[in-house]
């Protein structure tokens, strides 16, 4: 991927926050904070984007995967945050949706159709969200052990 197209800072810092949770989430974290505690270094990636993984120290790969991330439409940007959503549920949840089975991914694209304030919450809470929407639905009965757990690290959190 060319690296020589304008950086958006802005931008750049919101993917970096997005991808906080992927594989190269640290590393990516790690060189965001270097650049946004440093003007220099943030004239130097915008006077310059094909030096900025040399500059922040980063594997280019890590770069490309962050540029990909902040140039892509919001409707994939949607799709990465639906997807990182249902990793969470599944490992958060793995009791419950082993109970629903093949409707697992149905009722977690039912659960997004009717959610409409996932983006304030973290984890947990959302799979506090998903559980009481499995129960108001009927679609199982919930795990006891599974949903005090939850309730535990919802509050927690």
């Amino acid at each position: 991927m060319s690296n020589t197209r304008m950086i958006d800072l802005r931008k750049l810092r919101k993917s970096a926050l997005e991808l906080s949770n992927s594989q190269s989430g640290v590393a990516i974290g790690w060189a965001m904070s270097r650049l946004f505690s440093s003007r220099e270094l943030q004239e130097n990636v915008i006077n310059a984007p094909e030096d900025a993984p040399r500059v922040l120290n980063l594997n280019p790969a890590d770069w490309d995967e962050l540029l990909l991330h902040e140039a892509a439409e919001p409707g994939q940007v949607h799709a990465v945050r639906q997807q990182k959503r249902w990793h969470e549920l599944k490992r958060l949840l793995p009791l419950t949706l082993n109970k629903l089975e093949k409707r697992a991914e149905v009722a977690f694209h039912a659960f997004v159709l009717h959610d409409s304030d996932e983006s304030s919450r973290c984890a947990t809470q959302d799979a506090m969200c998903f559980l009481e929407f499995l129960k108001h639905n009927d679609w199982i009965e919930t795990d006891s052990i599974e949903l005090k757990r939850i309730r535990r690290l919802s509050r927690a959190a």
